[in-house]
């Protein structure tokens, strides 16, 4: 897969350089389940007119640069990450727009002839209620005028699940009420994060990138993946702790090396705490076999 990055005003010579192709559009922290459906059709409509598969992000959240409501400065997939899940899904151009106040004032008309149809897009895909453009003015409704028959518009109809619509906004509500056994039915997995095990044996220490939104303090069971090796254990979440460190307690010494990449996946709440409570606790925890 290829990354275009896009910086404002947008490069004529990126312009010149693109290839035709299915654009979906969309944020995409997390790339849940209703991300996913964006995608899945957007592949479809590619593969059909033998085009390229894109998906054009923005980076960071435009919430960060225009005041209102909430500001996400977390993410539940960070760039690299989302990156790496699009990838996987068989896209091939990720076009990532550097949001700011500048690309926040672009009128709705414009961001379509220099953003869509100026990187030759020939279908453009997004959620039923995407909106672009200077305040928010653009609409998909829109984008069929705006679009001037240069290309085709798709709007995916809401997806829900547990009559719940299913949505980057709900997972970190979900998250940050400790609920992570929930996540996994609208992400379609446990919620992870990429990081680098430090330490061997039962107490290990993973790095992950600070920019990840973790969930709210207490103590979680998560599973530990490498490679086919899954280690169970408990990871504290604190205010005391760096938030680019995750320390865990395997239930059993694991046969993962030091400084290896791995993965923890984030599996239930077990209970509110507080840091001596937890270490009198697990260190009463047999962890050796």
């Amino acid at each position: 897969m290829k990354r275009i990055h896009i910086d404002f005003p947008i490069d004529a010579k990126v312009q010149e350089n693109s290839e035709a192709c299915v654009m979906a559009l969309g944020f995409f922290d997390g790339v849940h389940l209703g991300h996913q459906e964006i995608i899945k059709q957007a592949k479809q409509i590619a593969d059909r007119k033998n085009l390229k598969l894109a998906v054009m992000t923005f980076f960071p959240h435009p919430s960060s640069v225009i005041p209102k409501g909430p500001t996400v400065t977390k993410y539940l997939t960070p760039l690299p990450v989302k990156m790496k899940i699009f990838e996987q899904l068989g896209v091939d151009l990720m076009y990532v727009v550097e949001f700011n106040a500048q690309v926040a004032k672009i009128p709705h008309d414009k961001f379509v002839d220099d953003y869509l149809a100026g990187l030759h897009v020939r279908h453009v895909i997004a959620g039923f209620d995407y909106k672009y453009g200077f305040k928010g003015k653009g609409s998909m409704e829109q984008m069929v005028i705006d679009s001037a028959d240069r290309f085709e518009v798709t709007a995916v109809s809401k997806f829900t699940r547990e009559q719940q619509k299913v949505g980057s906004t709900l997972l970190r509500e979900l998250l940050s009420s400790g609920k992570v056994e929930k996540v996994r039915t609208y992400l379609g997995k446990d919620y992870e994060m990429n990081g680098l095990m430090n330490g061997q044996g039962g107490k290990v220490e993973v790095m992950i990138d600070s920019d990840y939104f973790l969930p709210c303090s207490g103590l979680y069971e998560v599973t530990v993946l490498y490679q086919g090796i899954r280690a169970k254990g408990v990871c504290e979440i604190s205010s005391q702790i760096a938030n680019d460190r995750l320390q865990v307690r395997l239930f059993h010494e694991s046969l993962i090396g030091h400084d290896q990449p791995v993965i923890v996946a984030w599996n239930n709440f077990i209970a509110d705490f507080d840091m001596e409570e937890f270490h009198a606790q697990a260190n009463m925890l047999d962890v050796s076999l």
